[in-house]
């Protein structure tokens, strides 16, 4: 019992400690309004729903169905894509170099030659 009562103390003050810290990395004001990201979330879950509607017409057998959601399921997409611009930007930092020329590249700056 004694063995129990330590191991259930010290995961409790270990999650005691954790979640402060854990916290510290959350933005406290995230870009975009709440509308703009509740419209983003209700955009993609009904994706999901095309998709599954997709694969189900898929199993049936009725292909011509199916490429009626392929359609369906393009134009959502892009208007994901577009919310998402219009909330976080068109950040490029990630994938582009200063010469905006895609992927990871090393040069001068960086100490290699080309």
């Amino acid at each position: 019992m004694r063995k129990s009562t330590f191991v259930l103390s010290t995961g409790l003050l270990a999650a005691s400690l954790l979640i402060p810290s854990v916290r510290a990395y959350a933005d406290d004001n995230p870009p975009g309004n709440h509308r703009q990201r509740e419209e983003l979330r209700r955009d993609q879950r009904d994706l999901e729903r095309l998709r599954d509607q997709r694969h189900r017409e898929i199993r049936e057998g009725d292909r011509r169905e199916a490429r009626e959601y392929n359609e369906k399921i393009r134009d959502k997409r892009k208007e994901i894509w577009q919310d998402r611009r219009d909330i976080y930007g068109n950040n490029h930092d990630r994938r582009y170099d200063g010469d905006d020329r895609y992927g990871w590249r090393y040069g001068e700056r960086y100490g290699y030659r080309d």
